[in-house]
């Protein structure tokens, strides 16, 4: 891309953390991030696996943003075009439905951010909230800060599935399309990428359990009703089966497991 047609493109930023400030990109217009994306819940994927060989020179080969201390983002040190993704799942609330519903209402625009400055990492941090919609087609995930939609906003398709979210330019959210169809136990198991509707009300109980302030309730006190609700949500994901509700099985195991280990309640 030429300077002219840079200064022409879109121009984006991503807030960074260490160094505090901004990573600016522009967007490339009809353009995809090529790797699939799987949703274990705590995290969406698409791109090398930290366990896997290739993950080791895809980091030499890329720089951004690393997963231990925020969201992984990695742009291509050559291109600069975004070729990776690691987002967390947040636990701290939820999106207000209405702003939520506003983003979702905007067209998508298909293409990929490039970043312009290819020199040096940055750690983007992760968001605050989440919201799944109502048919249970979208998950929205957001800074705690973002608004309403309006004519400054940005609904960048970067995968068929996967959207960022750009307010005056500034990143502020995604949201991923038909999140049951990309539910997996770990990290780069294969998809489903199917639907399954009878799992929509399973995921958004889910959802609305291992969230605060139910997380605290978990941790501190070993609330017997949350524990109640998730051994149900257990046994209504293995009368489902398949491998979306495996997925969800198997988050729901490990919150049991990780807030009623020794639990001997009721």
């Amino acid at each position: 891309m030429t300077t002219s047609d840079r200064q022409s493109s879109k121009m984006v930023m991503f807030p960074t953390s260490q160094p505090e400030g901004s990573a600016l990109a522009h967007v490339e217009l009809d353009r995809a991030v090529a790797a699939v994306p799987s949703w274990s819940i705590q995290t969406l994927n698409a791109g090398p696996l930290r366990s896997s060989p290739a993950y080791d020179q895809h980091v030499r080969d890329t720089v951004g943003s690393s997963y231990d201390w925020s969201d992984e983002i990695r742009f291509d040190k050559q291109t600069g075009r975004l070729v990776s993704f690691v987002l967390k799942m947040p636990e701290a609330g939820g999106v207000e439905p209405g702003i939520a519903r506003s983003w979702l209402d905007l067209p998508r625009h298909a293409g990929i951010p490039v970043l312009d400055n290819r020199e040096n990492g940055f750690h983007i941090d992760p968001f605050d909230l989440r919201w799944l919609s109502d048919d249970g087609g979208a998950l929205v995930v957001m800074n705690e800060n973002m608004p309403v939609a309006d004519s400054g906003s940005l609904r960048l398709a970067i995968n068929n599935d996967v959207d960022l979210l750009f307010h005056h330019g500034r990143y502020g959210g995604w949201v991923l399309l038909s999140p049951v169809a990309h539910l997996v136990a770990a990290p780069g198991d294969k998809i489903s990428g199917a639907d399954e509707p009878r799992l929509h009300d399973l995921l958004r109980e889910y959802l609305e359990i291992v969230i605060e302030p139910h997380v605290a309730r978990m941790c501190c006190d070993e609330d017997a009703e949350m524990y109640r609700a998730l051994r149900a949500l257990c046994s209504r994901a293995r009368e489902i089966g398949g491998v979306p509700a495996l997925a969800l099985l198997s988050a729901a195991e490990r919150a049991l497991k990780i807030f009623y280990a020794g639990y001997s309640g009721q």
